[in-house]
């Protein structure tokens, strides 16, 4: 078993390979996001996969740059989803033997190596149990498993050697800025080291390894963010905090590109400088990436997005989203603040009445919910429906006062559950869905638990350390 990348491993059995998430080179969401540390070509060269498996179609674990160094007769793995967006991509790129995993339903590779793909989120994640030569590795990633449905991965690998998984914000919660409260915190950061350790808890393999959260910010626009990214040492320290508490059996690695383990030499761990002396490498990277960036800044602010493109893409979410959503912007219409250099066009788009108009954006209510969204990314976000990748991206910045920020929160999901072909409703409604869902009860029951904790005033977040913790909402 190696590290790969950000979110990329390797798993090495008699001399095949199975890949998972392979993002080696370059950068994805815009130019925000970069391996960190970056991966060695020599690395790369190495990698010969018998098989490439995908969590899920967010672009660190899903990106079409990577995946065209293998052959296009590579076997790639994919979780069967109620839809197929995933699928299609995949072929678009040229992949021919793409595979849909049922949900808990154990694939045998090869000799001594198998695969249980295990789906979770309406957002279309997933889980991977790799079993290899008497080695079971719980790749988790971004997957949040708890409840009911992490029982059922406990149940059928109660021996879990590795559980890796992510410990950073992989979300647009720290672009939300409140202009009525601008000091409100958005985000508790810390509160994805404390889910990790909840879980691994839960889960007590024997090695618990932070991954899928090995990334920096390199974009002028996103550079901040670099001081929200809880690295894997502070998760280690985090850990053993935590352990003293909570004292279970497990032992935490923290492992970056390279690092490697296997069943006769144990583990090959080289301390990273680039963790030691974060701010340095940081400084260091961008300056090497400067060229690429400022090339990328001067292609960015010729882009243009027509009033026919914006409307064309909205107005065909509005109509798909019901009544009862659309009913809670009457009145609340949502400006889009597009951003070229030093050129900028508004969009306010009227999800109740369904209009999108032009508009000038600095003579809109200061007040007015709105999205600054820089014209490429969101001319890209309406061509590909990638709204929810520009919102990761972190390049975006979601504005709403203390009453509209609920309501902000509403719209950015509205725009992912479009995306994601949750909507309309009746997209629900297909014999596809039905056959996924089925073997995915736990999760639907886990819905509605919380569903029960929020409109009790609990957090998702509060809701799902408890969860972990092996704590019970409070009785009615």
């Amino acid at each position: 078993m190696a590290i790969l990348s950000h979110a990329g491993l390797l798993v090495e059995s008699q001399g095949r390979q199975l890949i998972c998430d392979p993002w080696l080179i370059g950068s994805t969401y815009w130019r925000s996001w970069w391996n960190y540390p970056p991966v060695a070509p020599e690395l790369v060269a190495s990698l010969k996969p018998d098989w490439i498996y995908l969590t899920h179609i967010h672009w660190d674990h899903f990106q079409s740059a990577s995946l065209k160094l293998f052959s296009l007769d590579t076997p790639v793995l994919i979780a069967f989803d109620r839809y197929t967006r995933m699928r299609d991509d995949l072929h678009k790129i040229g992949f021919r033997n793409v595979i849909e995993l049922r949900h808990g339903r154990r694939s045998e590779l090869a000799p001594g190596m198998a695969i249980t793909s295990y789906q979770f989120s309406p957002f279309s994640d997933s889980a991977a149990v790799i079993e290899a030569d008497g080695t079971t590795i719980l790749n988790a990633n971004d997957a949040k498993f708890m409840g009911l449905p992490l029982a059922q991965i406990m149940d059928d690998h109660p021996r879990i050697d590795f559980a890796l998984r992510s410990h950073s914000s992989a979300n647009a919660r720290l672009t939300y800025q409140c202009l009525d409260g601008p000091d409100e915190q958005v985000d508790d950061v810390a509160g994805y080291s404390r889910a990790f350790c909840a879980f691994m808890k839960r889960v007590q393999p024997r090695y618990a390894v932070p991954f899928a959260s090995n990334h920096c910010h390199l974009h002028r626009e996103t550079w901040e963010f670099n001081h929200h990214v809880v690295s894997p040492d502070t998760v280690a320290r985090d850990f053993a905090a935590y352990q003293r508490e909570h004292p279970f059996p497990t032992e935490l690695k923290v492992m970056t590109t390279g690092d490697s383990w296997d069943d006769q030499a144990g583990f090959h761990i080289t301390p990273s400088p680039w963790l030691e002396d974060r701010e340095r490498h940081l400084a260091q990277y961008a300056a090497e990436k400067q060229a690429v960036l400022e090339r990328t800044y001067a292609r960015e602010a010729r882009s243009h997005v027509s009033e026919k493109m914006a409307q064309r893409y909205l107005i065909e979410m509005a109509r798909n989203t019901p009544f009862f959503l659309r009913r809670r912007f009457k009145g609340h219409p949502v400006l889009f603040d597009v951003r070229a250099g030093e050129n900028r066009q508004g969009f306010l788009f009227d999800l109740w009445n369904r209009t999108v108009i032009a508009v000038d954006p600095a003579a809109a209510d200061p007040m007015i919910m709105r999205v600054i969204i820089p014209a490429n990314v969101f001319k890209m976000t309406l061509v590909l429906r990638m709204f929810g990748h520009a919102a990761i991206s972190k390049r975006l910045r979601w504005q709403a006062t203390r009453a509209d920020m609920g309501r902000m929160h509403l719209f950015e999901g509205i725009l992912s559950w479009h995306e994601h072909e949750a909507l309309p409703l009746r997209k629900l409604l297909t014999w596809r869905c039905f056959v996924d869902y089925l073997p995915r009860w736990r999760e639907v029951l886990l819905y509605l638990q919380l569903t029960i904790g929020v409109l009790r005033g609990r957090g998702l977040k509060q809701q799902e350390e408890e969860i972990l913790g092996g704590y019970r909402l409070p009785a009615p």
